[in-house]
């Protein structure tokens, strides 16, 4: 099994969507796929899946369930050779009020918790890929989620504040943590690519010493959806689609 955690220095890079479609592209391929909803601050996969979970993720990392009985199988009815079992951070503001109040000793025993959760994933379902989506920035959760993948593809948007922050992040969490890393351009518009895609990447890995995975521009369409369709399956001839497919594939092989 393979662990990928899917992070950002900033909120709005498109982080969750890319998730659940490269959670969707393994599962049509033939995988199971794991996919986990790290992002306790601002938890957002359950809008797009709007599950009904007997327990969240939350009661999971407090020690009150399983992580199998916070899983939920979002895969069926959407024709996949593969599935998507997903856990979820509990939306509702007591929830994220309290997960923001944990002290240390709490965040060090969730760490052994997700480092269990993983292992448990993959000896019960049998999984082939785990996705974690973390929280943005440096928050204990995503450094949890980071520390217990094999792999992290860091997605930005490219303005300024968002390059320096995020070189900010990769010194100080990325090369402690000595995981492979890749970065992932979403929402590009076409006048910041220029003359173009390859230079682009170019200038980004000059800045921040890691390869670019991939550039993905901006799509109208895709934001006016708001988080109400899985692109990958429902447009799959969209070269957002075909850009997270050729991506699948290069993050895999990290």
């Amino acid at each position: 099994m393979k662990a990928i955690s899917l992070h950002s220095y900033k909120g709005g890079t498109g982080k969750t969507s890319i998730a659940a479609n490269l959670a969707a592209i393994y599962a049509r391929l033939g995988h199971k796929v794991c996919l986990l909803d790290y992002d306790f601050r601002a938890p957002s996969l359950s809008v797009l899946f709007k599950p009904n979970p007997r327990f969240w993720l939350n009661d999971y990392l407090n020690g009150r369930c399983e992580v199998e009985e916070a899983l939920v199988d979002v895969g069926k009815g959407l024709g996949l050779r593969g599935a998507i079992f997903a856990g979820f951070a509990d939306p509702s503001t007591k929830a994220i009020r309290d997960m923001m109040t944990k002290d240390r000793a709490w965040e060090m025993g969730a760490l052994h918790r997700t480092l269990s959760a993983k292992r448990a994933v993959q000896r019960a379902l049998g999984a082939d890929y785990l996705i974690f989506d973390t929280s943005p920035g440096i928050h204990y959760s995503s450094v949890n989620a980071l520390a217990s993948s094999d792999a992290i593809a860091l997605v930005m948007k490219g303005d300024d504040f968002d390059i320096e922050g995020t070189k900010e992040m990769v010194q100080g969490i990325y090369e402690v943590l000595g995981r492979k890393a890749g970065i992932i351009m979403n929402k590009i518009p076409m006048g910041l690519i220029g003359e173009g895609e390859e230079g682009f990447a170019k200038g980004i890995e000059d800045a921040l010493r890691i390869p670019v995975l991939g550039v993905i521009r901006c799509y109208c369409e895709l934001m006016a959806m708001g988080g109400r369709s899985i692109y990958a399956l429902d447009r799959p001839d969209h070269p957002f689609s075909k850009a997270l497919e050729g991506l699948s594939k290069r993050i895999a092989e990290m």
